[in-house]
């Protein structure tokens, strides 16, 4: 009998393998004090493939909804009672995944222009705010989504994974954001951007394949 949960997060897992590869190989190239997007522009060296990984890593998020949805459960004590869980919790996982993933294939369609311009220290075009809306969008709700697994009620591999996100993921997330507002463009943003990638891709991969196990 088809698993379909377990099938979406096979093709998850290889889209997400195929993605976080194919994004590495874009931006090894580049300068460390350029951020990652601008591999994606128009002339840069391996820009197709900067926008075929952003839509990977799109699709193994939206494919990765379907199992979180039925994973992602919270009990609500009533009154010293503890009734099914909510539906409205048990799916805000699959709901962040699902709206991650056009967040996700948006940054990758629409690419900035060259330098990619970002407030407050340079002027943007409106691609770039659009582009950058994404991006951040997208690992907004990534972050949402790790602590929803780390908070998971069980002791499962999928909550040690979550735990494991954010504690790789959260610092490069916040400082890389803090560099963007600061400092701007420069050797630190560029690496801390290029750290939490790492990280996030890491987790993305981690997850996709607890949920192909029958007993995550």
């Amino acid at each position: 009998m088809l698993d379909l949960r377990r099938w979406c997060a096979g093709l998850a897992t290889a889209a997400a393998c195929l993605g976080a590869v194919g994004l590495a190989g874009s931006v090894a190239g580049s300068a460390p004090f350029r951020y990652v997007s601008e591999s994606g522009v128009a002339g840069a060296p391996h820009a197709g493939l900067y926008r075929a990984s952003m839509l990977l890593l799109a699709a193994s998020l939206a494919l990765l909804a379907v199992p979180a949805r039925h994973t992602l459960t919270f009990p609500v004590r009533i009154g010293g009672l503890v009734p099914a869980p909510m539906a409205a919790v048990s799916g805000l996982g699959g709901l962040a995944l699902a709206a991650a993933a056009p967040l996700a294939g948006l940054s990758g369609l629409v690419t900035c222009s060259p330098g990619c311009p970002l407030p407050p220290y340079e002027a943007p075009t409106a691609s770039d705010l659009v582009h950058a809306a994404g991006a951040i969008g997208a690992l907004l709700l990534l972050a949402l989504v790790m602590l929803l697994y780390a908070a998971q009620p069980d002791a499962t591999a999928l909550r040690r994974a979550g735990r494991f996100g954010i504690l790789v993921a959260y610092p490069p997330l916040v400082l890389s954001a803090a560099g963007i507002a600061l400092l701007g463009r420069g050797l630190f943003t560029g690496l801390m951007e290029r750290a939490a990638l790492v990280a996030v891709s890491v987790w993305l991969v981690m997850t996709a394949v607890l949920h192909v196990r029958d007993k995550p």
